[in-house]
């Protein structure tokens, strides 16, 4: 009799120990309801085992079988890829924002697409290029009417100096934009290897934490789930469990490697990454082995498109501007001979003279040298001066068959289309990844209502097992010391 006692209360106290567990896990997991990379956590009970008595078969109490995540893989998994997207959106979409700044030119976004305000012919706007290139060419027009006018000429001076101030200008801000991103991929780049490098030391310690217990390293799997998130921020990557372990690899594809997969992180093992921008196409390489991996999404991708991508190609017909703009007015004004043949914009057969950074006045051009003709006497004729002015309505070859303005206002708005395309995407990107992150935060998320149910449910089973052991205790009270 005392025997079977005995055992109801060493059952009793494997009660005790689990409902003492279970509550200790809602505790955790209250504890932890503002920390987004944390799991919610339940505990698994279930039998000891059993045995067989006169009486049949009876169980040897409930025991703490392990702790569990709840997690879905596949739902982690989609939650990576979205992150690596709306990273790379919004990498693309502030690196345009700054470039439509670098501008210096008001988008106008209220029509059915993006147009620049001052690229109109009637000249009015916001004093960027589009204005000061308008300006520049009235005011040849003004002198073409009234060739012998100082002021007529200081005033085309001025007005060309302005134009050339701002295209220089915007040169530089476009060249410091692309230096900024360049330097946040470097950075971000350096920011991912360290992740990855943290990964592979997680991977190591899962391995011995759960050498004897698979799946009970809960707070390190959350803290590998937490970075790489991290990760996906940066780069976009796949995930895959190595069969028969409880570590992970994590691998990006190949760029004409015999695998068309390369293992950033395989169990303990990491590699880091490096970023070679010496070459006419930038490239992504295994610092190790030098083998060339294809970053597809992350900020670093977002980062790299954008820099590449429309920044680069309006820099470039920035360039294309302003190289046509110093042949076509220097064909027309140095088109005399001696003294008739000096330049109105510097060229002196350097090719970075006719860019947008490089374009400058030539040195000798001033108010009184200033010809409006290139006759032999610099009177009254304006022939030189007006065929300047009436290059604001000649369609160019050197532009795709477009006048300069039509060009620039083309070349800004196309930026601005790009910039608004990128906006689009991300905005209809935010609403699947917030969905996403719901249904993530549904399975994985805290529930302060149903922690709290399960704590008073654990709470009410361990005072109820406290009061059977009470009445255990009385029984071989009774038994040990009252029946002898």
């Amino acid at each position: 009799m005392s025997a079977n006692l005995i055992g109801e209360l060493a059952n009793a106290t494997k009660a005790l120990t689990a409902h003492r567990f279970g509550v200790t896990t809602a505790g955790t997991n209250l504890a932890n309801v503002n920390n987004p990379d944390f799991a919610r956590q339940s505990v698994v009970l279930g039998e000891d085992g059993i045995t067989q008595t006169l009486f049949g078969s009876r169980g040897l109490g409930v025991e703490v079988q392990g702790f569990t995540h709840m997690r879905d893989v596949v739902l982690d998994r989609e939650v990576l890829r979205e992150t690596s997207l709306n990273s790379s959106l919004q990498s693309q979409q502030a690196a345009l924002a700054k470039a439509e700044g670098s501008i210096g030119q008001e988008i106008n976004r209220a029509g059915d697409s993006p147009f620049i305000d001052g690229a109109a012919a009637d000249g009015g706007g916001s004093g960027g290029i589009a204005e000061t290139l308008n300006n520049f060419f009235n005011a040849a027009h003004s002198l073409s009417a009234n060739p012998a006018s100082d002021a007529e000429r200081e005033s085309l001076l001025q007005k060309a100096g302005i134009l050339v101030e701002k295209l220089n200008v915007t040169a530089d801000r476009f060249s410091d934009l692309r230096e900024d991103l360049t330097l946040e991929i470097e950075t971000d780049l350096g920011e991912a290897n360290q992740i990855i490098e943290e990964i592979a030391r997680l991977n190591s310690e899962i391995a011995r934490a759960e050498a004897t217990a698979a799946g009970q390293a809960l707070t390190l799997r959350d803290q590998r789930q937490a970075l790489l998130e991290d990760l996906s921020e940066r780069i976009e990557f796949r995930t895959e469990t190595i069969e028969g372990t409880n570590q992970i690899r994590v691998y990006v594809p190949a760029v004409g490697a015999s695998d068309p997969q390369y293992d950033l992180v395989e169990r303990g093992r990491f590699k880091k990454i490096s970023f070679d921008d010496t070459g006419v196409t930038p490239s992504f390489n295994i610092t190790d082995d030098g083998t060339k991996v294809e970053i597809r999404g992350g900020s670093i991708h977002g980062a790299l498109a954008a820099r590449d991508g429309s920044i680069a190609t309006f820099a470039r017909d920035l360039d294309t501007l302003a190289s046509e703009l110093v042949d076509s007015v220097n064909g027309i004004y140095n088109s005399g001979v001696a003294p008739n043949n000096t330049n109105f914009f510097t060229d002196t057969g350097d090719a970075a003279e006719k860019t947008a950074a490089g374009i400058s006045l030539d040195s000798t051009l001033t108010a009184s040298s200033l010809r409006t003709s290139n006759a032999s006497t610099n009177g009254g004729d304006n022939v030189t001066i007006l065929a300047i002015a009436e290059l604001d309505s000649v369609e160019q070859a050197g532009l795709t068959d477009r006048t300069f303005s039509a060009f620039y206002r083309s070349v800004v708005t196309d930026l601005g289309e790009k910039a608004a395309n990128v906006e689009s995407r991300l905005d209809d990107e935010k609403i699947v990844f917030q969905l996403l992150k719901e249904q993530q935060d549904a399975v994985s998320g805290v529930s302060i209502d149903e922690e709290m149910t399960d704590m008073l449910k654990f709470q009410r089973a361990y005072e109820a097992t406290g009061k059977l052991i009470r009445v255990i205790d009385e029984m071989l009270d009774v038994v040990v010391n009252r029946l002898i």
